[in-house]
């Protein structure tokens, strides 16, 4: 035999023993049937593997005695060789009941079968038969509980129901408590009014720079329309001392219509000006007993 398979057999030898030694350790050394199990059986297995051990091994050698006389003697020493163990063990085997499996080969234990699984966190206790979550009820626990219907006490006020859970609520100026059930008397209304006006100034705020910003972008646009009138109006003094009648309809309409656009972006760029100067009224009419 290969020492690689003698290897092997002590392994698996060795794990079955260190198996059936935990099985016979057990208090009492005696087996406890568990829920699920209908029958239990004692067996006597042969079991044969293959063990380690140190094996003296003898080397003689020749060193001088007294009397300077050559003498034979040896040395003991040690390798580690392997044997063959026979020997009969008792192992237990088990028996379900109907509607409940082992959770592995060889368990001692028997679990329960649903033909269907439990949903939001049941557990099977029982053939088909499920051990539902807090919140949720029905045969496979699919079915959400509605607590505030089944319990009158849960919330001081207002109870809404929530898949497998709920929430309570306060009406208004009351808030919902530290324990999440019951309702305390609001903030002061002073301090409300506070909030809502560093909302408000902060909202005044960011729309007062997106006015700039369009303010910048029309004015840089009115820049460029100016720079193209004054070219525009080097050309129509050039135009001019022709006859009206030599001149293009398409250049006529073109005149006309830069000037529409440089009207308009004018207007636009006084409109918004006039918004920010109410921005920066509004801004002021705060005064200096609150600041955002």
């Amino acid at each position: 035999m290969g020492l690689r398979a003698e290897l092997g057999g002590f392994q698996i030898g060795l794990s079955f023993l260190l198996l059936l030694m935990s099985g016979e350790g057990r208090k009492g050394g005696a087996f406890k049937q568990s829920v699920g199990v209908c029958s239990n059986q004692t067996l006597v297995v042969p079991l044969r593997y293959n063990e380690s051990y140190s094996q003296p091994v003898y080397k003689p050698y020749l060193t001088l005695c007294a009397g300077r006389r050559i003498c034979s003697t040896y040395r003991t020493t040690y390798r580690v060789a392997w044997r063959e163990v026979r020997r009969e063990v008792q192992q237990t085997h088990v028996v379900c009941c109907q509607g409940w499996k082992k959770p592995h080969p060889g368990a001692l234990t028997c679990e329960a079968i649903c033909s269907k699984p439990c949903l939001n966190g049941g557990v099977c206790t029982g053939p088909d038969q499920c051990e539902c979550a807090p919140g949720w009820g029905g045969k496979h626990c699919h079915v959400d509980v509605d607590e505030c219907r089944t319990s009158f006490t849960l919330c001081s006020h207002g109870c809404l129901n929530t898949l497998g859970s709920f929430t309570c609520g306060c009406p208004h100026p009351m808030v919902l408590g530290s324990d999440g059930r019951t309702c305390a008397a609001g903030p002061l209304e002073s301090s409300t009014r506070a909030s809502i006006l560093s909302v408000e100034v902060r909202e005044a705020e960011r729309e007062e720079q997106n006015l700039r910003w369009e303010v910048a972008e029309l004015r840089a646009r009115l820049e460029r329309l100016e720079q193209w009138a004054a070219q525009a109006g080097a050309w129509v003094r050039a135009v001019l001392p022709m006859p009206p009648e030599e001149l293009q309809p398409e250049q006529v309409a073109e005149l006309w219509g830069r000037g529409d656009r440089i009207e308009s972006l004018s207007d636009q760029v006084l409109l918004l000006e006039e918004k920010l100067g109410a921005c920066a009224c509004e801004d002021n009419s705060l005064g200096p007993n609150f600041h955002g």
